[in-house]
């Protein structure tokens, strides 16, 4: 398919610059681009084509916001920018699962030799447009980074969360806050086949808050896996409930059967209820800050203890004074959790 045909599934109102798209496909930026999925298009193009029209987007958002300004150009550097742009292969595309498109990203280093990188899926928080995978937020200071070190990622925005288009409902499916939705991570098992550079041999997967219930969810249907890193993930949803009533919101409008079976629905989701479905000699590493307020951290030492229960290997790490995201902490995380994964690679 023609990327001017595509444009309809990427660009939105949100996205200052759109109409540039189509124009990209001749810029330096796309020269030597060459896509890997069927439906995709290089992330870095339109608006994002260069440093400079990119931090222009961000910027003109906050022109009366000085100070907003100064963290953005502080919080995207030129280099940083620059160097994932020369050195990696990024594609933003949709898959089918089922009769329902996706929203997927592949990011790799360029030029690797066939099978010489080990994959990894990575599963991301929030639900609808919270937390969704964007250039300037997980894509640009959560992906790139992971594959800079040398993996084959792929992430998924979940179903029901991209339709730009208005397509009916039965053509995106609707996130079900790991029901049906589960479904657009494992399809990353064949997907994979479609990369040179990716070893099927060697697939890890990591999750942050929800996505860490995704990653316990998919490790049942994906029982090859080498390892998984949870971060900041829940065990036990229904535990998570008294320290957050408000999700209660979110559940009601995703999980399928959260009126008539609310306790089912949770249990189904918490790995507490269903760890013994998981492959018991796959190593997990769990990581927590301790001042989360979104996810207590007693949900990472209870499923830490559950792993040794069953004597499941795995390592717990606590990082002190950190919160959710994790923001200040992830450069040296980051360098943790790909030590772990490649102890792991079988």
């Amino acid at each position: 398919m023609k990327l001017k045909n595509l444009l309809p599934f990427f660009c939105s109102a949100a996205f200052l610059f759109c109409a540039s798209l189509a124009l990209a496909t001749t810029s330096a930026a796309n020269a030597d681009f060459q896509p890997l999925m069927a439906k995709s298009i290089n992330c870095f193009s339109g608006p994002f084509k260069s440093y400079d029209s990119f931090i222009g987007m961000l910027l003109a958002r906050n022109q009366d916001k000085p100070k907003v300004q100064a963290a953005t150009k502080a919080n995207f550097s030129e280099a940083e920018f620059e160097q994932y742009q020369q050195q990696l292969h990024c594609e933003k595309f949709i898959y089918d699962v089922d009769g329902v498109q996706v929203l997927g990203y592949l990011i790799q280093p360029k030029n690797a030799a066939a099978k010489s990188l080990p994959v990894l899926v990575y599963n991301r928080g929030g639900n609808g447009h919270t937390g969704q995978l964007i250039f300037g937020g997980t894509i640009l200071k959560q992906l790139m980074p992971l594959a800079a070190q040398g993996y084959v990622v792929f992430a998924s925005n979940y179903r029901g969360n991209h339709n730009p288009m208005k397509l009916p409902p039965e053509q995106t499916g609707n996130d079900e806050f790991g029901g049906a939705d589960v479904a657009d991570v494992l399809a990353f098992k064949t997907l994979l086949n479609q990369v040179p550079a990716a070893n099927p041999e060697h697939v890890a997967m990591m999750g942050h808050s929800r996505g860490g219930m995704q990653t316990w969810l998919a490790a049942k249907q994906w029982p090859e896996l080498d390892a998984l890193v949870i971060v900041a993930g829940v065990t036990d949803l229904e535990a998570q409930l008294q320290e957050r009533p408000d999700m209660e919101n979110v559940y009601k409008a995703r999980m399928p059967d959260y009126a008539s079976n609310k306790t089912a629905a949770l249990q189904q989701r918490s790995v507490s209820h269903f760890l013994p479905q998981i492959r018991a000699d796959l190593p997990v590493l769990i990581v927590h800050g301790d001042k989360d307020k979104q996810v207590d951290v007693r949900n990472a030492h209870q499923i830490a203890q559950l792993l040794s229960a069953r004597k499941q290997p795995h390592q717990l790490l606590i990082v002190p004074g950190g919160d959710h995201s994790l923001h200040r902490q992830m450069p040296e995380l980051r360098q943790q959790m790909d030590q772990f994964i490649r102890q792991q690679l079988r």
